[in-house]
């Protein structure tokens, strides 16, 4: 029963960790699509939702402009775009 339990635990460890690294890539995802247009970019906030990632930014120079994107974690496409 014990070792039941220990395995349970160590996979959901390993979707959570594996979730992390999917929600970091897709803010790699943003930053480098808002690099292309924009300098510079800082990163605010990201939230998951099942499989979309929305991640803020920051691409004012002079003010903040904060500017949303979301991505599909599973496919790493840009879903929406908005100011």
């Amino acid at each position: 029963m014990q070792n039941f339990v220990q395995d349970n635990i160590d996979r959901g460890d390993f979707l959570a960790m594996n979730a992390d690294i999917k929600v970091r890539n897709a803010i790699q995802v943003a930053r480098k699509f808002l690099e292309q247009y924009n300098s510079p970019v800082v990163f605010k906030s990201a939230s998951l939702s099942g499989t979309t990632c929305e991640i803020a930014m920051d691409i004012g120079l002079a003010y903040e402009k904060i500017v949303q994107v979301r991505i599909d974690i599973m496919t790493g496409i840009i879903l929406e775009y908005s100011q």
